[in-house]
């Protein structure tokens, strides 16, 4: 599995939902609450492609918007990922680590 979308900048959403079953390796939720914030931001990014439809006198304002979203989208992913491999979850070339026996 890739760790990050084509574009090598944002986490996958496959990715999001395999490093959520591995947080429960640690005992802080800091990886869960870096994706729901990450999911947050990227409803957000949904959000504004409606209203740059619905509202073309905001046009600007609203791919403005979006831009900075989609900047914020790719420091989370990298935050995230950083995080997964200080954490053990993920390996130095992405590839997430066999959790071993005991694990879901």
């Amino acid at each position: 599995m890739n760790i990050t979308v084509k574009d090598g900048n944002q986490i996958s959403e496959e990715a999001a939902k395999e490093l959520q079953k591995h947080a429960d390796m640690i005992e802080c939720q800091c990886p869960n609450k870096l994706i729901d914030i990450l999911r947050t931001v990227r409803d957000f990014i949904d959000y504004t492609d409606d209203c740059i439809e619905k509202y073309p006198e905001d046009r600007d304002t609203h791919k403005w918007l979006k831009s900075s979203a989609i900047n914020i989208d790719q420091l989370l992913s990298t935050t995230i990922i950083q995080l997964a491999r200080l954490e053990g979850f993920i390996d130095e070339d992405n590839r997430f680590v066999n959790r071993g026996e005991g694990h879901k």
